[in-house]
């Protein structure tokens, strides 16, 4: 076997081999399978532009299970009390099993929960930011760019689990509610979703591999079982494309130094 052959073949062997203990390390430490999940839509997006250290369309998110959310699920009333963020905000990011079979991964804004008819956030102990009623909770400057989440309790009387909102969708909603001078966007109120119960929770998301799921993404666009392909932020496409592009030539740079090193050597 030639030198050149040699480097290839265990380049290669690292590289399949250096997944391998990512993913055995990324399952024993999330307590998960699979330990990842690839975002579909944009729906946790902070804008247009693909953005390190929010979760994006064609990212691969990293999963961990949580034995008991009500007690180790960081909300985001939580976070902003105590100053703990997950991917430019405040709190923890789940995923969860929606009535409509769909796993959504969406952040965790309080959890709810009722006392003699009256709605209970945990976390909540007056703070100036948030606002409580038996009709609604108001969360204020609550999005990236400094919307207000309105969350109606109409038809959730009793319910008790997790409100949820995509960042993405707070921060585009239309739903406008000029008297409170805020937006609806919990799940909760646009799709019409009870509260998530701990039950229904699948993990907590933490760090994220960028771009690589749009490869799986463009595969199941092939079959029509990707919808979201028109909400691929922007540069994504060029920056997985570079990193094709370097994992495709480091293999042929480093036969190249090989190979001039193998010759002063000889001389």
């Amino acid at each position: 076997m030639s030198a050149r052959n040699l480097i290839r073949k265990n380049i290669a062997y690292l590289f399949v081999v250096a997944i391998i203990i990512f993913v055995l390390a990324a399952t024993i430490y999330g307590g998960i399978w699979p330990p990842f999940s690839v975002v579909e839509s944009e729906s946790m997006e902070h804008g247009s532009s693909w953005e390190p250290g929010v979760i994006n369309t064609g990212d691969i998110v990293l999963l961990k299970k949580v034995n008991d959310p009500l007690n180790n699920i960081v909300t985001y009333v939580d976070g902003r009390s105590i100053g703990f963020k997950t991917y430019g905000e405040y709190g923890d990011v789940i995923l969860y099993n929606a009535p409509d079979g769909e796993i959504i991964i969406h952040r965790a804004m309080f959890y709810l929960t009722w006392d003699n008819g009256n709605p209970v956030v945990y976390g909540y102990h007056g703070q100036s930011w948030i606002k409580v009623t038996k009709e609604y909770v108001i969360i204020y400057n609550c999005s990236y760019n400094g919307r207000n989440l309105f969350v109606s309790l109409k038809g959730m009387e009793n319910e008790s689990g997790f409100i949820t909102v995509g960042d993405h969708n707070l921060a585009t909603s239309k739903e406008f509610l000029s008297q409170y001078d805020a937006y609806i966007a919990a799940d909760q109120n646009i799709f019409g979703f009870p509260p998530v119960p701990p039950s229904k929770v699948v993990a907590v998301a933490y760090g994220q591999i960028p771009w690589l799921g749009l490869i799986k993404l463009n595969i199941m666009r092939l079959y029509g079982e990707w919808p979201y392909y028109n909400e691929v932020p922007k540069n994504a496409y060029t920056y997985l494309l570079s990193l094709i592009a370097s994992i495709i030539i480091i293999p042929y740079a480093s036969i190249n130094i090989y190979k001039k090193i193998k010759k002063k050597v000889k001389v």
